[in-house]
């Protein structure tokens, strides 16, 4: 627009020039004619078409500027609104891309989450597939801890048994051999005992006196204790002749005895720790 209006300045400033020309020579001639007898002259005529001639070719000229500047409107405008037209265009192409942008960032945002959200699902399954591998390998160690100390404790089970089983041979063989040894021990104590019963029976004998008056063929049981030395702690009728005489008389001898013969090995004192024994003097 300010080069348009740049370009029209120097036509109007022209037009203002030949405007002012022509009406100072309307002036000019005015003034002649007013000078000039009224008859008409063959000059005037001629000045007078000379003036209108000139006049016409400044409207003609004034017109053709106006329509020349018309023009150069029309066409600034038509230019103005060509300009307008592709700065719209461009404008809604320029939004157009920016839409297509959006949408096509929006797309790619959109798959991207999809295949995130995709790739998050595989990564659960595959962690969730991962925890219940753990859990049943867990569970599996766990069996298979179980499984070896039911063996452990089975073996243990076994191992005590079979120890309680060793230990209760080993307690019936020394069992067996305690009471074989015992029934050897007894056998050959009540042999011993029958010897030092008769040598025990003979030196009460020796000590023995009749009471007066006291009958023949008597004979008491008598129950005697003794410690290992042998002497006599406690003497005892066990069974009595029916003589309390007799009976006495028996009592006395034993204690007069004391210490009774016993053997020499001290383990078979406990089958001389009571004795009993039948007294018959007659014997």
């Amino acid at each position: 627009m300010r080069r348009l209006r740049a370009r029209k300045t120097p036509g109007r400033f022209r037009a203002l020039i030949l405007a002012i020309a022509v009406h100072l020579v309307v002036v000019a001639i005015a003034v002649i004619a007013f000078r000039w007898p009224s008859e008409p002259s063959p000059g005037a005529d001629v000045v007078k078409a000379v003036v209108v001639d000139d006049t016409e070719e400044l409207k003609k000229q004034e017109a053709k500027k106006k329509a020349e500047a018309k023009r150069k409107k029309a066409e600034a405008k038509r230019k103005k609104e060509e300009q307008r037209r592709k700065a719209e265009a461009e404008r809604k192409r320029k939004e157009a891309e920016k839409k297509r942008l959006a949408e096509q960032k929006a797309k790619e945002e959109a798959e991207q989450k999809r295949e995130e959200e995709e790739q998050r699902k595989v990564e659960e399954q595959r962690l969730e597939e991962e925890r219940r591998r753990l859990e049943e390998e867990k569970q599996r160690l766990a069996e298979e801890q179980q499984r070896i100390e039911e063996e452990r404790r089975k073996r243990e089970e076994e191992e005590r048994q079979r120890q309680e089983a060793e230990r209760q041979l080993a307690e019936s063989l020394e069992a067996e051999e305690r009471d074989r040894k015992e029934a050897a021990r007894k056998a050959r104590a009540l042999t011993v005992a029958e010897k030092y019963k008769l040598l025990i029976r003979q030196k009460v004998s020796r000590n023995w006196a009749r009471p007066p008056g006291a009958q023949t063929g008597l004979q008491c049981t008598v129950r005697v204790r003794l410690v290992p030395n042998g002497d006599v702690l406690q003497v005892t009728v066990a069974k009595t002749s029916g003589d309390e005489r007799f009976d006495r008389s028996v009592e006395n001898a034993v204690y007069k005895a004391s210490p009774l013969p016993l053997p020499e090995d001290r383990d078979l004192f406990e089958y001389f720790r009571e004795i009993e024994f039948i007294f018959n003097p007659e014997n």
